[in-house]
C-alpha cells in the first residue's frame, strides 16, 4: 500500500464513521423525544 493509498483509507474510514454516528445520534434522540 502507498502513502496515498492509507491516506485515502483513512480518510474514507473517517467519512463512514461520521456517518455512522450522526445515524446513531439520529436514532438516540428520536428515541428520547418519542419517549415524552
Amino acid at each position: 500500500m502507498t502513502p496515498e493509498q492509507k491516506k485515502s483509507n483513512v480518510r474514507l474510514g473517517l467519512i463512514l464513521a461520521s456517518v455512522a454516528l450522526a445515524i446513531l445520534v439520529g436514532f438516540v434522540a428520536k428515541l428520547l423525544l418519542l419517549q415524552r
